[in-house]
């Protein structure tokens, strides 16, 4: 949390002193690895935490200025691992940030929430998720949505064929799913997943949308910066940062989600993409 770019966003740090209550939990109970288990303060014990913060809120104040919405506040939850979750984990995180609590898990308090979550991560089968409980977690999404939190979430690497937009979160209607483009011209990744979704019997369009996921530079644990990573992970941060830039412009807008979701579409550009998806 202590990054040169991400310190001073960092809704706990007030410039002289850190207070994680209400800004971080640690939904990792046992294991941890480099962290521990129930970490007392922001703790990433597998880098791409704190390289898709970067991506949303990064700025050192000097030459490496690498996040969309620089002036935007960050709180966190670790809901994997070593980079491994599970639904329960998910689902903890998803609560917490619905109303935030003390380091101890007490004193609830839902004017703490944020305005957006980013979630770079999806439930595979090998993590517990499967046709057969995918909507214990979607109830948990649609309560997040219906509390005024914007749910970006990547769609996954699982392209470049149809129906591979395939695990949680980034199947459910109630998330705002993010696709990777792949180059300066904006098209598609060759990794990213595409939809219809089908896994659960929807064929929902997914992605929502797509952002810059390709060769994307942030920071990395020890001070440092990761020059060239790719994946959907790099492009969901880009929407969460969008969403923290247009509630700094609107803040009306915070909370309408469904506002939120039809500016972002309505001013998207639109490629030309062959080799469509779902399409009859």
């Amino acid at each position: 949390w202590d990054h040169p770019a991400l310190k001073g966003k960092y809704r706990g740090w007030n410039g002289a002193s850190a207070n994680h209550n209400y800004h971080w939990h640690d939904a990792i109970h046992s294991g941890g690895g480099s962290c521990g288990p129930n970490a007392t303060a922001p703790c990433d014990d597998h880098s791409h935490g704190t390289h898709t913060m970067g991506t949303m809120v990064g700025d050192d104040g000097g030459a490496n200025q690498i996040g969309m919405a620089p002036g935007a506040r960050w709180i966190g939850c670790r809901n994997m691992d070593v980079g491994v979750g599970t639904p329960t984990t998910y689902i903890e995180c998803f609560q917490w940030f619905i109303a935030p609590t003390d380091l101890a898990g007490l004193n609830p308090d839902p004017a703490m929430a944020p305005d957006v979550i980013n979630n770079s991560w999806g439930c595979p089968t090998d993590e517990g998720c499967n046709p057969g409980n995918f909507a214990v977690m979607q109830a948990v999404v649609e309560n997040v949505r219906a509390a005024g939190i914007f749910v970006a979430v990547s769609a996954g690497n699982g392209g470049s064929g149809c129906a591979t937009v395939n695990t949680p979160a980034a199947i459910y209607d109630a998330s705002f799913s993010v696709g990777a483009t792949g180059d300066h011209s904006d098209t598609i990744a060759g990794f990213s997943s595409r939809g219809p979704v089908t896994v659960d019997g929807s064929n929902r369009m997914k992605p929502d949308i797509s952002a810059p996921g390709t060769c994307i530079r942030s920071s990395v644990p020890g001070n440092g910066y990761g020059d060239c990573w790719d994946g959907t992970s790099m492009a969901g941060p880009h929407v969460a940062g969008l969403v923290g830039l247009m509630i700094s412009a609107v803040p009306a807008v915070a909370g309408d989600v469904d506002r939120l979701e039809d500016l972002i579409r309505d001013s998207a550009v639109h490629p030309t993409f062959t080799g469509q998806c779902g399409v009859t």
